[in-house]
């Protein structure tokens, strides 16, 4: 008996299910490398995968706005393939759903000074137009109130 650990990739050798899926990933992605090519930048970089469905291709993206401007230029690519021997009638762009939100940046809020709504109510009071300085004097109202 044979005491060292066997590897995974001998598993999926040996086993026809899963080696008919490595297969099929592994011509998934000479096909994406073979995409990415042909799209034009910076779109290349977000299309994320592909999957052949006859004549069809569909394209996964990682965000909508990269899947809309995929879209645009389904058909100039649609040629490219065709042209370099890959036979395709449509195109369909897809987002890529992930488990995990997207991380949103967190916003500082910006906090007006004390001393900036000092100066801001000073130059109020140096204005003669009326209505912009009752506007700099509600601006000055907002100032943050020291921290003792």
């Amino acid at each position: 008996m044979n005491k060292r650990p066997r590897l995974i990739k001998d598993f999926i050798r040996h086993t026809h299910t899963l080696h008919g899926l490595l297969e099929q990933s592994k011509a998934q992605s000479l096909l994406l490398q073979q995409i990415r090519a042909l799209i034009p930048s910076p779109l290349d970089t977000h299309c994320t995968a592909v999957v052949q469905k006859g004549a069809q291709l569909v394209l996964y993206v990682d965000a909508s706005t990269w899947a809309s401007r995929l879209r645009f230029t389904a058909r100039e690519l649609v040629r490219k393939l065709n042209a370099s021997g890959i036979a395709v009638e449509r195109i369909t762009v897809r987002v890529m759903v992930t488990n995990k939100p997207p991380k949103r940046e967190r916003v500082t809020t910006r906090r007006l000074s004390v001393e900036n709504a000092s100066l801001i109510n000073q130059t109020a009071a140096g204005i003669q137009d009326k209505q912009l300085s009752e506007a700099l004097i509600r601006l000055g109202r907002h100032a943050t109130k020291p921290v003792n």
